[in-house]
């Protein structure tokens, strides 16, 4: 019993927010992941890929996430405490990057769409990217004109019909 009094006051538990460079913005930040542990240090080092059991980093490790963190006294690290105190974090701050309890959030990024992104700055980075950037805005701006010029037909169509009515 002893034992596992002491196992359990080693433990330092708490609910963690990383704030992340936005996605192609280097100069703003968002929310980007909230969490809660039993190991505040061990969950960071988990996430950058730097943690035990060889976890990868995260799709997101490379936006350089600030941590906050709320630290609870070593008896309240049970999951009946932190489950509920995590959903309400990611209720109240709304995430990026977090896929569980987050539904609601409308600037929520999948995992797939996460893997696309990190592709994305990691091409941007070897400067692999541009003829691609040019080849998306030629046609996106194609898609403009066509739009534009079905709404002027549009328009036209409704002035001659106005017309015709009166």
């Amino acid at each position: 019993m002893n034992a596992w009094i002491a196992k359990v006051r080693r433990r330092r538990p708490g609910i963690y927010l990383g704030r992340t460079r936005k996605h192609l913005n280097p100069r703003r930040r968002e929310n980007g992941y909230v969490g809660k542990s039993v190991n505040l240090e061990l969950r960071w080092a988990q996430h950058m890929g730097s943690g035990s059991y060889g976890t990868p980093a995260q799709q997101w490790s490379d936006l350089e996430p600030s941590w906050r963190c709320l630290r609870l006294p070593w008896w309240l690290g049970w999951p009946w405490v932190l489950l509920p105190l995590e959903f309400l974090a990611i209720r109240l701050l709304l995430p990026r990057y977090n896929v569980t309890h987050n539904l609601g959030n409308p600037r929520r990024v999948s995992k797939h769409r996460q893997l696309a992104q990190r592709a994305q700055r990691d091409a941007i980075a070897r400067g692999a990217l541009a003829p691609a950037i040019m080849r998306d805005v030629q046609r996106q701006a194609g898609m403009l004109w066509r739009v534009l010029a079905g709404l002027f037909l549009l328009g036209s169509i409704l002035m001659i019909a106005r017309a015709s009515w009166s």
